[in-house]
């Protein structure tokens, strides 16, 4: 058990059947020395993003989630095939389980796989990835005033994505996995 006081991002908290990783915690600290934290989490049953407010001394259960190191290997109808890193075990994920990682994920790509009592919770996606543009508008020459220039572009994977003007077809970008947005040319 932990306090309110104690929250931190990337633990995670046990409410009713839920399972509550925060995301974002601030102190409010209101009249007569009661301070308030509210804390923005994410469940990760059903993926919902949730606001709570906790007195600073309230007791919660904080739990400690098995946490492995997967290959991702192949997708095939909907179901997502990874490989334990360690014991070789092949375990499937569906699509709906898989939530936005599917924009993400390339074959290879080692995932953190997060799993409470036996049940999936999560796949933990690294910071940034690295992904092929399949389809680029063309950049138009002397459309560069304001420097800000940006054009759709299509991923390896499916997603689209905004690039800067400069960025063409067939060239490796870095994505950042949390906001999906681009973050500059890979090297």
């Amino acid at each position: 058990m932990i306090t309110a006081m104690q929250i931190k991002t990337g633990g995670v908290i046990k409410m009713g059947n839920d399972l509550l990783l925060p995301l974002k915690r601030e102190l409010h600290r209101g009249g007569r020395g009661a301070t308030n934290i509210k804390v923005r989490f994410k469940n990760l049953i059903n993926g919902n993003i949730v606001d709570k407010v906790f007195d600073s001394e309230e007791k919660l259960e904080d739990i400690v989630l098995e946490r492995s190191k997967f290959e991702f290997l192949y997708e095939s109808g909907g179901v997502y095939y990874f490989m334990d890193q360690e014991t070789y075990e092949q375990i499937e994920i569906s699509e709906e389980d898989m939530g936005d990682a599917v924009n993400f994920i390339t074959p290879s790509l080692i995932v953190d796989i997060q799993r409470f009592e036996g049940r999936l919770v999560g796949v933990i996606l690294p910071a940034s990835v690295k992904l092929l543009i399949t389809e680029c508008e063309p950049g138009v020459k002397g459309n560069t005033a304001d420097g800000k220039i940006t054009k759709e572009a299509i991923l390896e994977t499916g997603y689209a994505i905004k690039v800067p003007g400069f960025v063409e077809s067939g060239e490796y970008v870095i994505i950042n996995t949390e906001t999906g947005e681009y973050q500059e040319r890979a090297k």
